[in-house]
């Protein structure tokens, strides 16, 4: 019949199995102890068996003479069958058969025993005599009788002289197999005690392994540590159990704490986009009215104004109404937009008008070019007023000591795979490279900031608002020996949408 071995996975049942184990180890090695000693015993006692056969022989010859006289003096038949129970006896203690051998001790036990027989078929004829009262025969036969019986123990004695010399060579060898079963019995001994002890130190093991493994990870737990492994364990079920509670608790608390702080991240960016939306709506509104103030500020109408006023002395009034249509296009153009993307259509057309009003203003020293793929215009859209701005940029900036030099500004749009790239190049004076990474990498902007975000910096602003997670939305190039002046580069994701709700 076969245990399952789940029964052996209980505390209980493990202390009671290696109790019972080392119980009967213990129960084994004592019984063996007692076998050896038995069969040590047993060994002297056969040798000192044959001596108390023959001893007991003469015993019985002994006793047997007594009853013999008795009957042989008074015909006692008391004595007849006390002689007759005591010569049976004797016949059956003799063997019948004994081996031929070249045992000399053995081969006097065989002439002993036939001086015993003739001795009792003597005894048996003295008896005859006796009741044929035939007092001279078996008088002369007791007389022989006696002879032979004291020749018998005679030789009794020499055969127990013979066995003694013999038993004392064997003595030592005797003694050396005695210690050896000594010896062999300690070994045995102490391997089971060995076996005992680790079957008590296995099933402790089994109990407080784990527990200390569960010291260890309370402590780790303790110091905040809740990505350590679990606890595995071939223990016993109670152990098991309170290791199998533990690693739920553990994982609990890990899943817990993970949960808190994916909920607090997860809030933290909601008010950072909050925030950033936040920020990104005033900035689009600051951005519609600097589109406005920036074609309508003092200086701008003043320069607007006093070219006007000189093209209607020297040219008449054609020329002026042409330069005052286009002023009031572009104006027309900015304030009836309200979207905040637009199709680049839009922010193409607002730009040939501010061209226009270029031209006029700049006719000798100032080239425009705009170059773009007129598919483009409605299949793509962009942020509002980004590159309007960058145009002035140039004009107030990149050529403000061009002198009498030629300015040069070009504006093109192109489609590379899934991004629109818009470019504004200028031959300008160009830009520092401190000042390049400033504008790329804006600083925190506030309320008593932001009044000033204008122009190329608005527009970078915007774009990283719209594109928060495109680094390649804009950059610029600047201070290159084959192209002089400044280029912005605008390149747009088409296939992604821009980030507008608020």
């Amino acid at each position: 019949m076969r245990i399952p071995r789940r029964i052996f996975r209980s505390f209980r049942a493990q202390m009671l199995f290696s109790i019972f184990g080392a119980f009967l180890l213990l129960v084994l090695s004592t019984g063996y102890t007692m076998i050896s000693a038995k069969n040590l015993q047993t060994i002297l006692d056969n040798s000192f068996e044959q001596e108390r056969f023959i001893k007991s022989i003469q015993e019985d010859l002994a006793a047997y003479q007594a009853p013999l006289l008795d009957y042989l003096s008074t015909r006692s038949s008391n004595a007849l069958s006390r002689i007759l129970i005591d010569s049976q006896t004797l016949r059956r203690k003799i063997p019948s058969v004994t081996p031929v051998t070249g045992n000399r001790v053995l081969l006097k036990e065989r002439e002993l025993y036939a001086l015993i027989h003739s001795y009792l078929n003597l005894a048996d004829e003295a008896m005859e005599a006796k009741r044929g009262r035939n007092i001279a025969a078996y008088t002369r036969m007791y007389d022989e009788m006696a002879g032979l019986l004291s020749y018998i123990n005679a030789e009794i004695e020499a055969i127990s002289i013979e066995r003694f010399r013999n038993q004392t060579d064997s003595y030592g060898l005797f003694i050396l197999g005695a210690g050896a079963v000594q010896f062999w019995n300690l070994l045995f001994i102490i391997f089971v005690s060995i076996v005992a002890v680790l079957l008590l130190l296995i099933s402790v093991g089994r109990v407080t392994d784990p527990l200390v493994r569960l010291s260890a990870m309370a402590a780790e737990l303790s110091a905040g540590h809740f990505d350590i492994e679990d606890i595995t364990t071939d223990g016993v079920r109670e152990t098991q159990q309170v290791v199998d509670a533990f690693n739920r608790m553990k994982n609990e608390i890990r899943n817990y704490i993970e949960e808190i702080r994916l909920q607090e991240n997860v809030k933290g960016e909601y008010m950072r986009e909050r925030m950033r939306n936040m920020k990104m709506e005033g900035l689009v509104r600051r951005m519609e009215i600097y589109a406005l103030q920036a074609q309508m500020n003092p200086h701008f109408l003043f320069n607007t104004l006093n070219t006007g006023m000189q093209l209607a002395i020297v040219e008449g009034a054609d020329r002026t109404g042409e330069y005052m249509e286009y002023l009031a296009k572009l104006f027309r153009h900015i304030i009836r937009n309200k979207e905040i993307i637009v199709p680049l259509r839009h922010e193409i057309e607002g730009l040939n008008y501010y061209f226009s009003i270029l031209k006029v203003r700049f006719p000798k020293n100032l080239d425009l070019v705009l170059d773009y793929d007129e598919a483009l215009l409605d299949a793509c859209k962009v942020p509002v007023s980004i590159l309007q701005p960058l145009v002035e940029n140039c004009i107030i900036h990149g050529f403000k000591d061009a002198g009498a030099r030629r300015s040069l500004i070009m504006v093109r749009a192109e489609q590379q795979g899934r991004r629109l790239i818009l470019s504004v190049r200028d031959n300008g004076q160009g830009m520092e490279k401190e000042t390049v990474e400033k504008l790329l990498h804006p600083q925190h902007i506030d309320e008593s900031s932001a009044s000033r975000v204008m122009g190329l910096e608005n527009v970078i602003q915007r774009l990283y608002f719209f594109y928060p997670d495109d680094p390649e939305v804009i950059s610029i190039q600047s201070g290159q020996a084959a192209l002089p002046g400044t280029a912005v580069i605008i390149s747009i994701d088409t296939g992604r949408t821009p980030c507008i709700a608020f």
